[in-house]
């Protein structure tokens, strides 16, 4: 792309500082995450989980109908095993743009090895994504220090404040879920 005849080059990295919960700071080369970043995770089947449904219920625990007489159905977003797995698709999701910051910095290194070039399985990609996390807490790390973390990234992808109002239409939201 070009602007007033100069090509336009990605967004270089930045040095930043961790602080962490005990005091000490890790100094970290990240990059933005690129624009793809969370379309690239949908296509890698990693999406949020969708709440199970229920059966709508009157007061005396008969099924509520709808004018064709079927059942009116309702999701069910205090279910614990939907609440679980919505924790889970976020842990992943911050890992792996972790990962994909700190993917410029010789000094980081991961034992985790991410799924072959073209793989497409979830359960490649999740089980990648928690072997991350297993790295990121047997190194000590903290919720705070995966929140301060992604903060940073965010920062540097410009994705806070009205970054991130112009940019949600990137995050992993499938197309036909409307607001609850």
């Amino acid at each position: 792309m070009r602007v007033r005849g100069q090509e336009l080059v990605g967004v270089g990295s930045q040095r930043v500082s961790l602080v962490r919960g005990d005091g000490s700071v890790l100094p970290l080369l990240i990059r933005p995450l690129p624009l793809g970043f969370h379309r690239r995770l949908r296509t890698l089947g990693l999406v949020p989980p969708q709440p199970p449904m229920r059966v709508a219920r009157d007061a005396g625990g008969s099924p509520l109908r709808d004018a064709q007489g079927h059942a009116v159905t309702l999701r069910d977003e205090s279910d614990a095993a939907y609440l679980a797995a919505v924790e889970f698709y976020h842990q992943r999701v911050a890992v792996l743009a972790v990962a994909e910051a700190l993917r410029d910095d010789p000094d980081v290194e991961w034992t985790a090895t991410p799924p072959a070039a073209g793989l497409t399985e979830p359960a490649g990609w999740t089980a990648y994504a928690d072997a991350l996390f297993a790295e990121l807490e047997a190194a000590g790390f903290t919720s705070g220090d995966l929140t301060r973390l992604c903060g940073l990234i965010c920062r540097v992808s410009r994705l806070l404040d009205e970054h991130l109002r112009d940019a949600r239409g990137n995050f992993s939201l499938p197309d036909n879920v409307g607001p609850a």
